[in-house]
């Protein structure tokens, strides 16, 4: 039976690319509808959201060496600046791959 409403989460690995190094990030996202993630994407450009909310809206968790939090975030966009975003961007991709089932 073909399932109308998308699962809660899913799981996905993102490439982050910085300080001179590729890392892959395993993260679990929470779904959001398109008109979610549109107006996420929206808010941040606005300035209404901060990457750092923005990436806790969309993880719901992540296999790193620091627990996801905003102080953790704030952290990594010192250390990484970009890293923030290419989470935020990156959800859309790891949707399209979680859809095709890869």
């Amino acid at each position: 039976m073909f399932d109308v409403k998308a699962p809660e989460t899913f799981k996905a690995d993102l490439t982050i690319v910085g300080q001179g190094r590729e890392q892959k990030l395993p993260v679990v996202f929470r779904h959001k509808t398109r008109t979610e993630y549109s107006q996420l994407l929206t808010d941040v450009s606005e300035g209404k959201v901060k990457d750092v909310d923005a990436v806790l809206a969309l993880v719901e968790s992540w296999e790193a060496n620091a627990e996801l939090g905003a102080e953790t975030l704030k952290s990594l966009d010192d250390a990484q600046p970009g890293a923030l975003w290419a989470i935020v961007t990156g959800y859309s991709h790891a949707l399209g791959v979680a859809r095709k089932g890869n």
